[in-house]
């Protein structure tokens, strides 16, 4: 699927190192494609909608390109990402808006304790047209306005790269 991108203090040199990673990422969301009623078929036993599905088939395709599933930054409290390369955490957030505020405290905590030197958060542009049906599900949902918006006014330095999942192909 296509997406935006928008990088927040991230040097030349960091995206440099980086850029492996960073071009892998990217490979990894285009080769997802968006639908209409999006499902995903593991190991075809089970077949799985919407947000769960789009979970599904980023898990699978991280995974296949050698990335660590549920990476653990901490055990008390518990702070799990979603995915992880090297210095480089991944969060995909189909959630609720109140979850980005979570994410970025495990950005925060895991530069601040050597475990990453980049934080990648991926979420869906306007989610009622990437959701299109599910309304119901995606009122109040982390979204790339949103998260554009807090992370230029909360003071988290954190390198993030922020991407935007588009509804189309």
């Amino acid at each position: 699927m296509k997406y935006k991108k928008t990088f927040f203090h991230c040097g030349n040199q960091l995206l440099n190192t980086l850029s492996t990673e960073i071009k892998e990422i990217e490979m990894i969301i285009e080769k997802v494609k968006w639908a209409n009623s999006f499902k995903h078929n593991q190991k075809n036993e089970i077949t799985y909608e919407h947000q769960t599905a789009y979970n599904k088939a980023f898990d699978a395709q991280f995974i296949n390109c050698g990335w660590e599933s549920q990476p653990l930054l901490r055990v008390e409290p518990r702070l799990i990402g979603d995915f992880r390369k090297g210095l480089v955490f991944v969060e995909i957030q189909f959630g609720n808006s109140s979850t980005l505020y979570r994410d970025y405290y495990k950005f925060q905590y895991g530069l601040i304790n050597g475990l990453l030197s980049l934080s990648v958060l991926i979420v869906p542009t306007k989610p009622s047209d990437f959701f299109p049906t599910r309304p119901k599900s995606v009122l109040n949902m982390a979204e790339y306005d949103l998260a554009y918006s807090y992370l230029t006014v909360l003071p988290i330095n954190v390198p993030v790269l922020l991407i935007g999942l588009l509804p189309e192909n």
